[in-house]
């Protein structure tokens, strides 16, 4: 039974000097502990290169302006040279999208008969463009035609040039000159035509026309989507610079629908499903 007694009080012993020596560690000011501060954003977020510029960063639209729906192809030229104009005015590089032909089908079928027409097409505008830049304010004199494919030049004639010597021409003339781009395809082209406007190029404006895969990379002077459902054109989608991307039906009436912008990387383009649902469901009762 000793050892028990002993055991038990040295037990009972070691606990009260525990106690005491955390009565005095308490009663003995301590520096108050350093504030770890909250947990940020990923720091190697930080080392990333920010974002590219997207149009949607400046897009805020005029709600007063609007185009509306073309009744005719040369009423759609007519519009796009307008928002082309006045976009001008306060933009340094623009692109106008809409389809160059009626049928989708022969865009996009891949027969060189397609490929021809669309050209053409595409070519019809362009030159219509360049009288208009040629006679306004925001051009010196006659623009600089580029067709970014041997095609889009034929069709253009004699007096387009490729991406590359838009380049030199532009650094021996004088002037503010405004470039018109044709249908630039793929990265490359799109790169090379939107440096016209850098130095050493430096050209005053630059108007890319109906691009492909890029497109929605610059700012829309204007914007014309046709909408289908039923084997009909149900209506579309429209803007023209500087007022929103709006939705009307087949009959031209505005649809009291907001179509926002979607950002695609350095892309920024018309999110047209709910206009889509909308006019399919209005075409729908009307049937």
């Amino acid at each position: 039974p000793k050892p028990c007694v002993v055991l038990i009080g040295m037990c009972i012993v070691g606990l009260t000097c525990l106690a005491v020596a955390e009565g005095w560690r308490s009663a003995v000011p301590r520096p108050p502990m350093p504030r770890v501060p909250p947990p940020t954003a990923n720091f190697f977020a930080r080392l990333l290169p920010p974002p590219p510029p997207n149009p949607a960063d400046v897009y805020q639209p005029v709600l007063s302006v609007s185009g509306g729906l073309p009744s005719s192809y040369q009423d759609l030229y007519d519009t796009a040279v307008r928002g082309v104009l006045q976009s001008l005015e306060t933009e340094k590089a623009v692109e106008v999208d809409f389809p160059p032909i009626a049928s989708i089908n022969a865009r996009s079928d891949g027969s060189a008969a397609s490929e021809q027409k669309v050209h053409e097409a595409n070519a019809r505008f362009a030159l219509q463009l360049c009288g208009r830049l040629a006679d306004s304010s925001v051009c010196d004199g006659e623009p600089v035609l580029v067709g970014c494919s041997s095609g889009a030049r034929a069709a253009l004639g004699g007096d387009a040039l490729s991406l590359r010597d838009a380049k030199q021409a532009l650094k021996i003339c004088a002037g503010d000159k405004v470039v018109v781009v044709v249908s630039p395809v793929l990265d490359e082209e799109w790169d090379a035509a939107t440096a016209l406007v850098e130095p050493p190029a430096s050209a005053a404006g630059l108007v890319v026309v109906n691009g492909q895969l890029s497109n929605g990379l610059l700012p829309h002077a204007y914007f014309y989507r046709p909408m289908s459902a039923f084997s009909a054109v149900t209506g579309g989608v429209a803007r023209l610079y500087p007022g929103p991307y709006e939705c009307f039906d087949a009959s031209g009436e505005r649809v009291e629908l907001e179509v926002p912008l979607a950002r695609q990387g350095a892309r920024a383009l018309p999110d047209t499903k709910g206009a889509q649902m909308a006019l399919q469901e209005r075409f729908g009762g009307a049937r």
